[in-house]
């Protein structure tokens, strides 16, 4: 192995430790939430609470931590030197003294102030922020940023959809996935060349940035294949908007060496559900997009997934799936 081989998969190997710890750290927010709204008071005190809550409680609890835990140890190791990593102790050391301060109050009987509760979100929000920070630059490092077109390549996208399904599961608001190919896009290489392709794609990726929401995310997959995210969308909200961003997308000239170019795609959109992996969810949005292809392009399919109460009806038998097509 290289050198240059070497770095990557240390870099890679930084990544996911990374992304562990970011987990960890949602997963003991989600905790410390549930005891402050459910743990009662003096819980801690009659020794009835989880061995985790005692050292929520200790003065050094910043320490005890699984992410304190990393932060002071491999990650300092690794990580240490990148910008903004000593922001994230000192953000963290700060949201544990906060938590300290609410669970002691519960702990005692004393009603939790409500600005003390917000300045414990904020500066939670705020630890991962950072570290969500120090991922992307990680990321970029990594090579997960298209050169040609400026937006997050094949390699983001695990990681990327993984953060969205933990935030599907933490906040309950729906994610869409919507996976384009360009229609024909041989023909627009046989009549520009190759240089004259490149230059539609870059194009083609500005005019999706133009049209999407600010925390919208686009992925290029490969050749002329996109992938968006898009966040607190749900199906029904998600067909309409890419069913114009379609007919945008055929009514803009793209222009080309002083030549108008114009494009269609074939779209395929799906929700972003827990229960599938990453690799199935990409799976169904691409099957999606393939239906739309194969029945002449420019247009939508919007993938149900139908799943039913245990006291509902029987279903027929057959597929529990299926395609709208929106447009």
């Amino acid at each position: 192995m290289n050198q240059t081989d070497t770095a990557h998969e240390a870099t890679l190997r930084r990544l996911r430790e990374l992304d562990r710890a970011i987990a960890q750290h949602a997963q003991w927010l989600a905790r410390l939430n549930r005891q402050l709204i459910c743990g009662g008071a003096g819980a801690i005190d009659a020794g009835h609470a989880h061995a985790a809550d005692v050292a929520d409680v200790a003065e050094d609890a910043h320490l005890r931590c699984q992410l304190g835990q990393w932060l002071h140890g491999p990650g300092r190791d690794d990580l240490g030197r990148e910008p903004g990593y000593d922001a994230i102790e000192i953000a963290h050391q700060s949201m544990h003294g906060i938590a300290r301060h609410l669970l002691g109050r519960q702990a005692a009987g004393e009603p939790i102030a409500a600005e003390d509760y917000d300045a414990l979100v904020a500066v939670a929000a705020r630890v991962r922020q950072l570290l969500r920070r120090l991922e992307c630059d990680l990321m970029e490092r990594l090579g997960a940023v298209d050169k040609l077109t400026g937006v997050w390549n094949r390699q983001a996208v695990n990681l990327r959809l993984a953060e969205e399904i933990e935030r599907v599961q933490r906040t309950g608001q729906p994610c869409a996935i919507c996976y384009l190919d360009i229609d024909d896009f041989a023909r627009v290489n046989e009549n520009l060349g190759q240089r004259g392709g490149d230059a539609v794609l870059k194009a083609v990726a500005a005019f999706l940035a133009g049209r999407l929401r600010g925390y919208d995310t686009i992925y290029r997959m490969g050749g002329e294949e996109f992938l968006l995210c898009l966040p607190a969308t749900d199906l029904d909200q998600a067909g309409p908007l890419i069913n114009r961003l379609r007919d945008d997308l055929a009514a803009e000239p793209f222009i080309v060496e002083d030549r108008p170019t114009r494009l269609t795609a074939s779209f395929g959109v799906v929700a972003l559900e827990p229960v599938f992996f990453i690799d199935e969810t990409l799976e169904r949005v691409e099957r999606a997009q393939l239906i739309a292809k194969t029945q002449g392009g420019d247009r939508v399919c919007v993938w149900h997934d139908v799943w039913r109460a245990p006291e509902a009806e029987p279903e027929p038998p057959g597929n529990s799936q299926g395609p709208v097509e929106e447009g």
